[in-house]
């Protein structure tokens, strides 16, 4: 399934309110939980070797930054928690949520991050289980995961990446 056919179907799940037919979205990985970035509101962790490299944009990185707000950066930490413009920024990211994620609330998972192999291939990936919301609110938790894939195998730097999303609220 496509990235853009896995987005589409979790999009309607969603609308529909059939998660539970869903719940098998994330990889769940052991791996992806070997680390736990504490709770927090806007923090980062620092430098994170990823166990491979990626070229992402003609730049080649082996590490990066896992940021508490659902996303992971290649240049330096971001705590900035009001999304801005993707398609203008010099911000090297993946961010499979854009939003302003906070762990800090009692109930709240904490994100998670490591390497595992996907199908064979050398994997990172990190996890924000059940995750709550600026205010320490944990009304609504949010469940969703990036996995990023060596795929060296295709030509120096390749690399698949997977946004998977269990719930969002």
């Amino acid at each position: 399934m496509t990235l853009r056919m896995r987005l589409l179907t979790a999009s309607i799940v969603l609308a529909l309110g059939a998660a539970p037919a869903f719940s098998a979205a994330r990889r769940n990985l052991p791996g992806f939980s070997t680390n736990t970035l504490p709770a927090n509101d806007d923090g980062s962790t620092g430098l994170v070797p990823i166990g491979f490299t990626i070229n992402l944009f003609g730049t080649s990185y082996s590490s990066l930054y896992v940021n508490n707000n659902g996303n992971v950066t290649f240049d330096a930490s971001l705590g900035t928690y009001t999304p801005f413009s993707l398609t203008s920024t010099a911000t090297k990211i993946l961010a499979p949520f854009f939003g302003d994620v906070d762990t800090r609330g009692t109930g709240s998972g904490l994100v998670t991050y490591g390497t595992d192999t996907v199908n064979g291939f050398q994997a990172f990936g990190v996890e924000w289980p059940h995750v709550g919301y600026y205010g320490s609110h944990v009304d609504k938790l949010n469940t969703f995961e990036l996995v990023i894939i060596n795929r060296s195998d295709l030509g120096a730097g390749n690399f698949d990446f997977e946004f998977n999303y269990d719930s969002i609220q």
